[in-house]
């Protein structure tokens, strides 16, 4: 979905969204994330830059919302136009922050943090099936370390995204050398084992998403979303449990700190005689019979 949405914005603008989801041990007793949903913030981007929107209320109901669901904040997801390198420099300080937050909050579980990106596939990349891609990178501890120091300990070139530049008083060691600029390339390590199995999820993804000004979210939507699963005989349970969906219930309909946490369980545990209650609610806000 996130990528079908950089399709079809003709990959004009860059675009972030955090992912959620469980630390998880695959059968080899291997680390690693599962992903069940992606929160796109309110953002402002270009080409060339990620602007994030002061959203407090917002931030705080997603963290409501992703705790009912037994979710946390396993990664952040990045999408820009077609370039011939990885990273800019801002985009790894962006990145960092994240992952030093998610590190605050769970330091054993967010190591396995991660940063994937969402691409155009270059002509010249002919290996490459379809126009599009999806690659996962983790930053180093040293980057998360750097680039959170207040101030950070680098900063992007005014010339150049993909340069980084230390003040006077400091310098990278790169390959035993001392210099003042660098690339990300030695800040980030790219992740290709990703096969793993994903059983399904505890929200689905197919409501309207939030913050995109090409899917606006309203009463109105939520009917005709609930119609059209409807029709196709879906159970209510099944057609409630959307992450978009019940994070737009929760700002608009549903309280968050008393319905929000019930529904989420009642989602999960599959009772559904239970949420009767929740369908007239949901329903008369809909305009639904």
């Amino acid at each position: 979905g996130f990528i079908n949405h950089m399709i079809g914005c003709g990959w004009g603008s860059k675009r972030l969204g955090h992912l959620y989801g469980r630390w998880i041990d695959d059968d080899e007793g291997k680390a690693g994330v599962q992903v069940h949903a992606i929160y796109e913030p309110p953002q402002e981007c270009t080409a060339d830059e990620i602007r994030m929107l002061d959203d407090a209320d917002g931030a705080a109901r997603v963290a409501k919302l992703v705790r009912s669901l037994g979710l946390t904040r396993v990664g952040v997801i990045l999408a820009h136009p077609a370039r011939e390198y990885a990273f800019t420099v801002n985009e790894v300080l962006l990145a960092a922050r994240f992952h030093a937050e998610a590190l605050a909050d769970d330091a054993d579980g967010a190591a396995c943090f991660v940063t994937m990106k969402a691409r155009p596939v270059l002509e010249s990349e002919t290996e490459i099936e379809g126009v599009a891609t999806v690659e996962a990178y983790q930053l180093t501890d040293q980057a998360v370390e750097l680039c959170t120091r207040e101030p950070p300990a680098f900063a992007q070139s005014k010339n150049d995204a993909r340069v980084a530049k230390t003040p006077a008083d400091c310098c990278f060691v790169i390959e035993k050398k001392e210099q003042r600029k660098s690339t990300m390339e030695p800040f980030v390590s790219r992740i290709f084992d990703m096969a793993r199995p994903f059983k399904a999820s505890v929200a689905s993804n197919g409501f309207a998403v939030e913050n995109r000004p090409t899917e606006p979210q309203s009463s109105a939507t939520v009917a005709q979303y609930l119609r059209s699963r409807r029709s196709r005989g879906e159970p209510f349970g099944k057609s409630l449990a959307d992450f978009h969906l019940l994070l737009f219930l929760a700002t608009h309909v549903l309280d968050v700190d008393v319905d929000v946490p019930v529904l989420c369980g009642h989602l999960q545990s599959g009772g559904a005689a239970e949420l009767d209650g929740f369908r007239m609610m949901i329903n008369c806000f809909a305009g639904l019979d």
